[in-house]
């Protein structure tokens, strides 16, 4: 048998020496156990009972953190749901799902308990050859890619989190962070503008979260990567709910979607104005001032608008609306369709008529999607906040109408259009002065 245990442990020693990072002495001189799997050299647990990985022998403080996830009891959490089957499994083990390798492996091949759970070598795929020469470059990166045709995952995330009871990656992908919001390369190229900080995943990684953490896309820079899973998750940490990089319940710009909705509250002087008050939304829902405010204007604090979402009734701030999650069932047979994962992040998306699927796409009121508003303590059920909307619409369209109303519904300010702001073009029209109205 070639992986004999004797002849691994001088391996692992000078490994612990030289080359081994967040070392703890306990794990100083043991030796790792011989693959189960030995063609595609996934090491799995090191002891089963404890749930110490045998990466964890060497990287600690990683292991601590994947010990508090849900990933580190995926196999347990399996067996208790009433649902477990084999075809299951896969997901919820050391296997080839999540990982570059090809071909069936790990439990899948030997059903072995050392592979339960979803381990560090699920995501970054064998780590045989890493734990026998671990200065040679051999460190198994993971992927935090997720291809455009999701039924083509080789790796990452969308390989296990798809499907109907868990449809994360497909949401994702009709989202504004998926493909339906990759922006221009200009935007993406870190090298012209500050844009990457939200709208590429690497650099949003690195720059909002301060992340260094080295994985496959970093080796090629023109890689780049839409806002994926790892962007907001922390595959090897449940310090905040939900995996998240940072905190959901905090208002203030360290909040896990502020971080990025925040870019700008008010116009730049002097700066141009290519987007004006920019990602502002984060800004209005912790209570900070956002928009243009006129010169020598003195607030009225005693009257400040201040956003309601924001309140202590509404501890998951966005996510209570944007991140809703529900069951969908058929409603003939009552018989479980899909779960919305609220990964399109839409507040009030619209769902099919007929069955109550979300679907992407424009639709009516009645047609959208209210159940988040309904628990996000301050609306009583949906039918209410479905009302509210269309309260204030009816109030903002008369407000704006007052400024301009267009009557010919050309789309055009003409001088004999309602409201201000053309009777201000007509008189600029009559002095032949332009500089009265800048378009």
């Amino acid at each position: 048998m070639k992986f004999l245990r004797a002849a691994l442990v001088p391996l692992v020693a000078a490994m612990v020496a030289t080359a081994c990072t967040d070392t703890v002495t306990e794990y100083a001189n043991r030796p790792f156990n011989p693959p189960v799997d030995q063609l595609n050299g996934f090491l799995g647990y090191y002891d089963v009972a404890a749930q110490q990985t045998t990466c964890g022998n060497c990287h600690a403080s990683k292991q601590g953190q994947w010990r508090g996830t849900k990933h580190a009891n995926a196999w347990a959490t399996l067996q208790a749901s009433g649902e477990a089957r084999p075809s299951c499994e896969g997901c919820h083990t050391v296997s080839e799902l999540g990982n570059h390798v090809g071909q069936a492996a790990g439990y899948k091949t030997t059903g072995d308990a050392s592979y339960h759970d979803v381990q560090c070598e699920s995501c970054h795929g064998p780590g045989f050859t890493h734990a026998s020469a671990p200065d040679a470059g051999t460190a198994p990166l993971a992927s935090i890619a997720i291809p455009e045709d999701l039924a083509s995952a080789t790796n990452g995330c969308a390989e296990c989190h798809q499907g109907a009871g868990q449809p994360f990656a497909e949401q994702w992908a009709e989202s504004r962070h998926g493909y339906a919001g990759v922006t221009s390369p200009r935007e993406r190229d870190p090298v012209t503008n500050v844009c990457p900080q939200c709208h590429e995943g690497r650099e949003a990684i690195k720059t909002k979260f301060g992340v260094t953490t080295v994985f496959a896309e970093q080796a090629d820079p023109t890689d780049y990567q839409p806002i994926v899973c790892a962007v907001c998750h922390n595959p090897h940490s449940a310090a905040n709910e939900g995996q998240l990089r940072a905190p959901l319940a905090e208002p203030s710009r360290e909040q896990i979607c502020v971080r990025c909705h925040s870019r700008e509250g008010h116009p730049i002087p002097g700066s141009p104005t290519r987007r004006g008050p920019h990602a502002a939304q984060g800004l209005l829902v912790i209570g900070e001032d956002a928009g243009w405010i006129p010169p020598n204007f003195v607030g009225d604090t005693a009257n400040k608008i201040a956003s309601s979402h924001g309140t202590t009734a509404n501890p998951r701030l966005c996510a209570s609306c944007h991140v809703y999650m529900f069951d969908v069932t058929d409603p003939g047979t009552g018989a479980f369709v899909i779960r919305s994962v609220g990964h399109t992040f839409e507040a009030i998306g619209c769902l099919d008529p007929t069955t109550g699927v979300p679907v992407g796409g424009d639709c009516a009121l009645a047609e959208r999607n209210f159940k988040g508003c309904a628990v996000s303590g301050c609306h009583l059920t949906e039918d209410d906040a479905r009302t509210k909307l269309i309260a204030i619409r009816s109030t903002m369209n008369s407000l704006t109408d007052l400024m301009w109303a267009d009557t010919d519904n050309d789309s055009v300010m003409d001088p004999t259009d309602g409201g201000v702001l053309p009777q201000v073009l007509a008189q600029a029209i009559a002095a032949g002065d332009s500089n009265q109205i800048n378009l």
